[in-house]
């Protein structure tokens, strides 16, 4: 397969860089900042360009990677599945499920390979987690918590990210999307029937009175936008009537120390399951020998990154999909993500 990264940025980097440890070759990188993408290009011997049409109008590039700022993910996914290209789609999908049903009919329609990229399906503690709920260890999962807090994580504030026509929304839609994929991936993909939930802005928004340590996704700009919650809270229950609790945060005033900074949790009848979601171990509570009994199960690291594109090399030979995230559960995520928006803006739970 011969590949095309569309967008340079820090996540286009991952993308080459793991491209070339599962073996695939990288023909073009495309950004508007042409010497950027001739940074990756230079490193992997492929070329660069400034303009999309270049990989769309190459016959020689099977598939793309589309990571760009959120408000550009439908238009440019879509133009690329037209021009014959399947499509690695960095998450989130797109900034609402509607625009997630277009991607659908379009993947469907134009026989395209749509792959949205979730990566904590792949890390050691992800797929992990997958094959021990899989055993049936657990018994029957009722309840997953998952939380993410960074405690001054507000990036590149008054950048895309900050800014809602561009990014959708904010640490909801940054990091809880991970959390709502990867419960509903340990969860066997329930629906999601109902939401209660709350987002709040009471960092970012301070702009030159936000008081950070670092700040990732470039240095602050004060003379631009900070629109989006940084914080975000709910209660997500299924049609299984299993439930999902998330706590996300970009920015908070949580005591450092006093509870790891994320945190993913599965309660079965049968048994229990915790990992962070960078770990190296679950930890497993189950009963024996008449017993509970709590276990520490150690993981040799994975690169998520490189396994995840594996993936998407596999599912674009066979044309069928493994273990990365379907157009379908791309677009239930999102669904999850609106409820829980206009949850907050109602103040008031509701149905999906």
């Amino acid at each position: 397969m011969r590949l095309g990264i569309l967008g340079a940025g820090a996540v286009g980097a991952k993308h080459a860089a793991a491209a070339a440890i599962a073996g695939v070759e990288l023909g073009r990188v495309v950004d508007r900042n042409v010497d950027r993408a001739a940074v990756i290009a230079g490193e992997f011997g492929a070329t660069a360009s400034d303009d999309p049409r270049t990989l769309w109008d190459d016959a020689s590039i099977d598939a793309v990677v589309i990571g760009v700022p959120n408000c550009f993910h439908r238009p440019l996914a879509l133009e690329a599945m037209r021009a014959g290209k399947d499509v690695l789609l960095e998450k989130p999908m797109a900034l609402t499920a509607t625009e997630c049903d277009d991607l659908c009919e379009a993947a469907e329609g134009l026989g395209r390979v749509l792959q949205v990229g979730y990566a904590h399906r792949f890390t050691a503690v992800g797929a992990g987690a997958k094959g021990l709920v899989e055993t049936g260890v657990l018994g029957e999962v009722y309840h997953a918590k998952a939380h993410l807090h960074l405690r001054r994580g507000v990036p590149g504030l008054g950048g895309w990210f900050t800014t809602k026509a561009m990014s959708g929304g904010g640490a909801l839609l940054d990091l809880g999307v991970h959390l709502v994929d990867l419960g509903l991936h340990l969860l066997g993909q329930p629906t999601a029937v109902a939401v209660s939930g709350k987002a709040y802005a009471k960092f970012g928004v301070k702009m030159r009175d936000y008081i950070y340590e670092s700040m990732w996704a470039g240095p602050p700009n004060y003379e631009g936008v900070c629109d989006v919650d940084d914080h975000a809270t709910a209660l997500v229950t299924f049609d299984s009537g299993a439930t999902l609790d998330l706590q996300i945060a970009w920015a908070c005033n949580l005591p450092a120390g006093t509870t790891p900074d994320s945190l993913v949790a599965l309660l079965g009848d049968r048994g229990g399951l915790t990992f962070e979601l960078f770990g190296d171990h679950l930890v497993l509570r189950t009963e024996v020998a008449g017993r509970n009994a709590d276990a520490k199960i150690p993981l040799p690291l994975a690169d998520q990154m490189a396994l995840q594109m594996a993936d998407f090399v596999e599912a674009v030979s066979s044309r069928t999909h493994g273990v990365g995230a379907t157009p379908a559960e791309g677009r239930k995520v999102q669904a999850i993500i609106d409820g829980i928006y206009k949850s907050s803006d109602a103040n008031a739970p509701v149905t999906l």
